[in-house]
Order: C-alpha cells, then sequence, then structure tokens
C-alpha cells in the first residue's frame, strides 16, 4: 500500500509538472537523437558503398590496355582461358575507352568539356559488370536497339551540375549523338579525372554507349582496350591480379591490372569515411553534452523548488526514505520520456540529413537507417542523467535537519554573494535591488543555470562559426583565384608543348583570344626536416609580364624572381615561411622521357590559398627544375568585345586543347562541394535552437516554482503582474547574459580547436580560419539573452490563475 501511495503522489507530480517534465524530456532527446544521427553517417556511408557496388556490379579486375594501344575484339576474352583455372572467372565484358571532348552546350550556358568514351557490351540487358543504372526520371537505360542507332547515356554527376535534362543531345567527338538517359557507373560514383582533380563533375564528362557505336566514333572498328571481371566468390584477388596478368603477357599487348581498390572512385569514396565521422563525432558531442548538463541543471532544480515539500514532510514524521522515492520516480519517468522520445528525435534527424548525404555522394543505393548501437550509447547517457540529477538534491534535502530544508532562501539575505548589494552601488529601490538580490543570493543555482545556458550557446556558436569559417574560405579562394579578371580562361593541354609550336600559335591567333600566359604545371613533392612530407600541385608562370599571379602576404621574390611560393597551409604544416630551404622531388627531363628527381630550394613567400596543395615559381627557374621551356596549360584573357564562352568555342576542337574551362568554373565547384559539407551544419542548427528554447522555457518555468510563495507575497501586497514579470526578466536578463558571455568565449575556443587540430587531420589539403560573424553574435545574443530574458512571459497564465492564500498555506 505505501509503494502504491507513493506511486500515486509521483504521478501527481508528474501532472502538475508535466510540461516541465516533457521538456526535460526533450532535451535529452534532442542530444540524444543528433548523437544518434550524426554517429550513425559512416556506417550509411560504408553500408551505401557496399550496397552501390555490389548492385552495379563492380568490376573485381579491371584489365586495361596502355595508352594507344588496343586489341581485336574478343581478344581479350581469349586470353582469359589460358588462366590456371578458367573458371575462377564467373563474367567478364570488353569495352573501348577511349578520352573525348563532349560539347552539351543549350540556348543558355555554352559547355565544352574533355570527357571520355565508353563502350560497353549491350547484348542481353548489358552491360553487366560496372553496369550504367538510371533512376526513375532521369531517362532510360541502353538497349540492344541502340546498336547503330547514335544513342548515348550521359553521365549523372556531370549532367546535374549543369542542369541538364535527362534526355538532349550533344556533340562527342565531332559527331552529334542523342542521350537518352542519365546514368551512374561506379567508376563514376566519386568524379575523378585522370590528373587526380577530384569534384570533377564541372569539367569532365564520361558518354555510355554501345560497344559498335564507340569503335566508329573512335575510328577503331572491331577493336577493344579494355576489359573487365568478376571473380568467383572466395577468390584470392590478390593470386587472381597476378594470375590475369600473366595471361596477358604473351598476347603482345601491354595492359596494367587493377583492382577495385585502384579505383580512385572506390578509394576516395572509402577513405574519407572515418576521417569524415571524427569530425562529426566532435559536434556530436558537443550537442550531446550541451543537452546532458542543460538536463541535470533542469532535473535537479526542479527537484529543489520541492525542497520545502521535503522539509516538511520530514517534520511531520515521514520517512526519508519514501520522501526521496517520489522525486527520484520523477526522474526516472523523465529518463524513460527522454529515450522514447530521443527515439523519434534520432528519426527526425536522419531524415533531415539524408538528403544532404543522398545530394552530395549520389549512389544507388542508400541505407540511411538509424543505428541502435549509436542510439544505444547516447540513451543510457541520456537515461542516467536525469536520475543522478533528482538524487543529488534529494539526498541534500533529507541529509539536513527540517528546520533547515524548510527555511526559504529569501529569508536568508546574507547568503551567498547578497551582502554585495550592502557594498556597492546597486539600485536603491526594493523591487529594483529584488532581481540583483535572486542572484547574487544563490550563486550555485545562478552559475548552473548560466553553464545550461551557455552549453546550448556554446554549441549554437561553434556549428555556426563553422559556416562561417567554410564561407571565408569560399569568399578567399574566390578572392584569390579570379583577382581583377573573372574573365579568365584556363586551358588544359594535351601534353607538353614548346611556347612557338604550331598548336600554341594556333589558340594565340583563335579571334576570340586576348592576351595568353603560359603555365608550366606538374606534381611535387616538399619535404621539410621530419615532417610528413606535402603534396603540391606547382605552377610556373611568368611573373613579370602575367595578367594573373598569387597574391604575396609574406615574403617576396628578388631580383632574381628565384624560390618557391607556397600556401600559408603548407607553411604552417611543415613549420617553414620565407628564407627557408627545403627539399622537392619533382620531374625532370632525363633522356628522352621525365624522371623524378629531389631539389633544394628556398622559401620565397607564402600565397593566401586555402588549399595546401598550391604553389607557384617564376618561368626563369625552369631550368633549376630540369624542365624545358615548355607549357601544359594556359591561361587566356578574351579579346575585346568576347566572352569566356565565345573564347572556349574558339580553342575547343583545337590539335592541343583538352580542356578549356572559365575559371569561374572551377571556383563553383569549390564553392558547391563546400556548401555540401556546409549543408549538415544547417541541419544541426535547428536541433541546436530547438534545445536552446527548451532550456530557456524550462529554467523560466523552474524559477517560477522557486518564486511561487515570493509572487504570492507580492501579489499579496498588491503589486501587480507587470511589476513581477518585469523582475522576472531583469534576473533572466542576468543570468542570460552571464550564459552567453561563457557560451560566446567557450564557443570560439572550440572553434579555434576544430578548425585548426581537427580540420587538419581529416582534410589537411585545407586550411581552414576560425571566423565568426557578426551574424553569429547576433545569433548567440537573440539566443542567449533575447530569448532567456522573454521566457518568463510563457509564465504568466500560471501567474495569473495563481490561488495567493493556497499558495502560502502549502508552504508554510
Amino acid at each position: 500500500m505505501r509503494l502504491l501511495f507513493v506511486l500515486r503522489w509521483s504521478a501527481r507530480d508528474l501532472r502538475r509538472r508535466w510540461l516541465q517534465v516533457m521538456a526535460i524530456a526533450l532535451i535529452i532527446a534532442v542530444g540524444t537523437g543528433v548523437y544518434a544521427g550524426l554517429g550513425s553517417t559512416a556506417t550509411w556511408r560504408r553500408v551505401s558503398n557496399d550496397a552501390s557496388f555490389a548492385a552495379l556490379h563492380m568490376y573485381d579486375l579491371r584489365v586495361n590496355a596502355a595508352d594507344g594501344l588496343d586489341a581485336p575484339t574478343g581478344s581479350m576474352l581469349t586470353a582469359l582461358e589460358t588462366l590456371p583455372d578458367p573458371d575462377v572467372v564467373v563474367a567478364a565484358e570488353e569495352r573501348l575507352v577511349v578520352p573525348t571532348q563532349v560539347d552539351a552546350s543549350t540556348t543558355a550556358q555554352t559547355i565544352l568539356v574533355p570527357g571520355r568514351l565508353i563502350g560497353v557490351d549491350v547484348d542481353s540487358g548489358g552491360p553487366t559488370i560496372n553496369q550504367v543504372a538510371v533512376r526513375p526520371g532521369d531517362g532510360r537505360a541502353l538497349a540492344p536497339a541502340d546498336r547503330g542507332a547514335g544513342t548515348v547515356v550521359l553521365e549523372r554527376n556531370f549532367a546535374t551540375f549543369y542542369d541538364l535534362g535527362a534526355s538532349g543531345s550533344l556533340l562527342v567527338a565531332g559527331q552529334r549523338m542523342g542521350y537518352v538517359g542519365l546514368g551512374m557507373s561506379p567508376e563514376y560514383f566519386f568524379v575523378v579525372t585522370d590528373d587526380g582533380s577530384f569534384f570533377a563533375e564541372a569539367n569532365f564528362a564520361a558518354v555510355f554507349t554501345p560497344l559498335g557505336t564507340a569503335q566508329q566514333l573512335a575510328g577503331l572498328p572491331g577493336r577493344v582496350n579494355d576489359l573487365v571481371i568478376r571473380l568467383r566468390p572466395g577468390t584470392d584477388v590478390d593470386e587472381a591480379q597476378a594470375q590475369v596478368a600473366a595471361a596477358f603477357t604473351d598476347s603482345g599487348l601491354a595492359v596494367t591490372v587493377m583492382e577495385r581498390v585502384d579505383e580512385d572512385s572506390y578509394r576516395l569514396l572509402y577513405d574519407d569515411i572515418e576521417g569524415d565521422q571524427k569530425f562529426w563525432n566532435v559536434f556530436a558531442l558537443l550537442i550531446l553534452a550541451g543537452a546532458a548538463f542543460g538536463a541535470f541543471n533542469l532535473a535537479s532544480r526542479m527537484v529543489e523548488a520541492q525542497r520545502r515539500e521535503i522539509g516538511i514532510g520530514m517534520a511531520i514524521g515521514a520517512s526519508r526514505r519514501a520522501l526521496a522515492l517520489r522525486p527520484l520516480l520523477v526522474g526516472i519517468e523523465i529518463a524513460v520520456l527522454g529515450v522514447a522520445f530521443g527515439a523519434a528525435m534520432g528519426l527526425a534527424v536522419c531524415a533531415a540529413i539524408r538528403p544532404v548525404y543522398t545530394g552530395m555522394l549520389p549512389l544507388p543505393v542508400w541505407h540511411t537507417e538509424l543505428q541502435l548501437g549509436m542510439f544505444a550509447r547516447a540513451a543510457g547517457l541520456g537515461f542516467v542523467i536525469p536520475v543522478i540529477a533528482t538524487a543529488w538534491p534529494v539526498w541534500r534535502a533529507v541529509r539536513v535537519l527540517p528546520v533547515d530544508a524548510i527555511t526559504t532562501t529569501h529569508r536568508n539575505a546574507r547568503s551567498g554573494l547578497a551582502r554585495l548589494l550592502r557594498q556597492l552601488r546597486w539600485p536603491r529601490r526594493a523591487f529594483a535591488r529584488m532581481p540583483i538580490g535572486n542572484v547574487l543570493r544563490t550563486p550555485r543555482r545562478t552559475l548552473l543555470t548560466a553553464l545550461g545556458i551557455a552549453a546550448a550557446v556554446t554549441a549554437l556558436v561553434s556549428t555556426l562559426g563553422m559556416v562561417d569559417s567554410f564561407i571565408a574560405t569560399i569568399d578567399r579562394n574566390d578572392h584569390e583565384v579570379l583577382q581583377d579578371h573573372p574573365d579568365r580562361v584556363t586551358v588544359a593541354l594535351q601534353g607538353f608543348h614548346l611556347l612557338d609550336s604550331p598548336e600554341i600559335i594556333a589558340i594565340d591567333e583563335a579571334s576570340a583570344v586576348g592576351e595568353v600566359q603560359p603555365v608550366t604545371r606538374f606534381g611535387a613533392l616538399l619535404t621539410a626536416g621530419t615532417q610528413q612530407p606535402v603534396e603540391l600541385l606547382v605552377d610556373i608562370i611568368d611573373f613579370d609580364t602575367a595578367f594573373w599571379t598569387p597574391t604575396i602576404t609574406r615574403g617576396a621574390l628578388g631580383a632574381d624572381r628565384s624560390g618557391l611560393i607556397i600556401s600559408a597551409e603548407a607553411a604552417s604544416d611543415l613549420g617553414i615561411g620565407p628564407g627557408d630551404t627545403v627539399t622537392i622531388q619533382h620531374p625532370a627531363r632525363q633522356g628522352d622521357g621525365y624522371a623524378l628527381i629531389e631539389t633544394s630550394i628556398r622559401i620565397a613567400a607564402v600565397q593566401p590559398s586555402p588549399f595546401r596543395f598550391t604553389a607557384y615559381a617564376d618561368r626563369s627557374q625552369l631550368a633549376s627544375f630540369g624542365i624545358p621551356d615548355v607549357v601544359n596549360q594556359l591561361y587566356l584573357l578574351p579579346a575585346p568585345g568576347s566572352t569566356p564562352q565565345d573564347v572556349q568555342r574558339a580553342v575547343f576542337g583545337l590539335p592541343a586543347v583538352a580542356s578549356a574551362q572559365p575559371i569561374s568554373a572551377a571556383s563553383k565547384v569549390v564553392k558547391d562541394s563546400l556548401n555540401d559539407f556546409i549543408g549538415i551544419f544547417r541541419v544541426l542548427q535547428v536541433f541546436i535552437l530547438l534545445l536552446a528554447m527548451l532550456i530557456a522555457y524550462n529554467a523560466a518555468s523552474i524559477s517560477t516554482d522557486e518564486r511561487s510563495r515570493e509572487h504570492a507575497t507580492l501579489f499579496a501586497f498588491g503589486l501587480p503582474l507587470r511589476r513581477i514579470l518585469r523582475m522576472d526578466i531583469t534576473e533572466a536578463l542576468i543570468i542570460g547574459m552571464f550564459g552567453t558571455i561563457i557560451g560566446v568565449v567557450a564557443g570560439r575556443i572550440v572553434l579555434q580547436w576544430v578548425t585548426t587540430s581537427l580540420v587538419g587531420t581529416t582534410m589537411p589539403d585545407l586550411g581552414l580560419d576560425a571566423t565568426l560573424s557578426a551574424q553569429t553574435i547576433t545569433a548567440a545574443i537573440l539566443l542567449g539573452v533575447v530569448a532567456v530574458a522573454i521566457a518568463p512571459l510563457l509564465t504568466i497564465r500560471r501567474l495569473r490563475r495563481m490561488d495567493i492564500p493556497t499558495t502560502l498555506r502549502i508552504i508554510e
């Protein structure tokens, strides 16, 4: 009977404080839901990658003929018959893969890019290996009837970037072709060009077509140069790779045998998973910690508001155990509700993040279920927090004498820091002094409440600060790349050419081309001391005549123009600066070819690109690199009256031109990729705002409970409601300001750590500056000060309906 009585008493408490209980449970739910949702993303990506590559039957081995070599149709399949165990191959298909140029221009935009023509076997619904999937609404896949029909399928990432329709026409290898769908293939889930550029959907187009059509377009009838293979399950892939390579030794065809892990698209999709998850874990834990601290503070304050009732119970002889059990049951009820709401919140977080990931990494199969293991870890913490938060003040209340528990803080004018009211120049009017006195009289409660607000503000500032930092990085990159010539066109050449070669002269003399800036680009490896080497992409330009040069922020090129200009990020990672001597590994002319050599070079200056790999040197230094006076890239400015699109058309199709892209297109690729990343932060903002509003509301509601006798006394003396609300708002404003200051400072510290330490390990090639915009500071003030200050207005209904005699009598 006694247990039944306690349960009924607890249920009464639950009904009386159901809004507070629900709000605290929702705070726990936000923390556990965000933690479980963000913590699930690594599993999402890994499982979705596995499912997508399996669904489209990605090859286990790929036999790729050396550049310029090909073989008769069927001969590559025949070579597999010489394997020690031919049955190890369960399927194999020949293809023709050749570079091409694609003109997908529409009436609204000029689209001229290099690409790859992939001829595939379309018999019996093929290709059956490295299938080309077409989503509903994206047209249709290739069919046997498309042989000889001049029909192709366009790679989906490229089409999406340029907002092309599901069907249309384009020029491939100089011939007009109709495309009937937008396809996804395992090699192009993540678009990477031959030179290693990723997120390359803006300047690279893969085109799939029946094998016969590809052979006709390439001028290679009856020829193939690529073979994809699926192996028997359980086969040792490394051993099979060696056997396949041996089978082609006597074929007369020089080939490279690749595993799927050698494919850039495959490797990059898996390589980023763990690093990205570490990044998101920081913000998941930050939000969970903010929710945990807020819930702990509010739950303990809710129980402390019943301290007098516990004291009265002890005074009339009630058992301390029974008195403690009642609020502990409320804590358990909050915990159970928090876990239940957390599951729903986790599903909501997953639903909100899902479109960001599916848009950023378009795979044919996505599995984005809430991971129960992640939720169980967060829910365990969410369950324990309210139980401990209620047990602590209950334990403190039942350990003191009943008279001490009954004594209210308003009678103890000298408690806490209240004596400061006598020593400092505070307002002399009693009602003006009362909110300040309440803040000072209970410093522990004030500090805990302020820290609860600070936890939410910290999460908000660090999250919004990451958005600010990414946007600042985008702007910094745009400012550096575009400078005074946003109409600049970058032309990539097929191989190296002398400046006075006919191919370069033809580009220079094109009618739409104005100024021409030669560029020699090569990859390099920079080493300084014992630091980890840094990969570079070095551009050699003429600093004296160039219309575009990197901005120098530290150091300077001397009169002899010697030295290397590197990014601030590379300088920071290597611990070097202008004047230091480093070692650079780079290609150099050796006989009839090129070989890698090491050269000592001085760091001349630092430039502000956010990308670590960017580096520059003057053309006068070509000889010191062992490179002849050749170019493999050009920067072009349009002639007067011409546009970048005119330049593209003028040089497109010229013998040496591999691609011609406005520099603004490269800038847009960077912007789009970073904006995709920012999308997740924008989702988190919604849940952080919800968390902060719940903390603000509950803080005001619990304060009203704690002040109930005080409010009743003031009403009894005739004080109007507006005056009481003004005092509550003033008190909340002081606490909110205190919490906001702590939150902004803590958020700035977290942001600095994330942008320097964490981003440095998860995204080493990107240099982020910790940036807090005026909008972020304003949002923090609105949340931590304004929202908290106006929260007491939500208690107007309770104050108006207060039964003054009953309130005074029950408490006493």
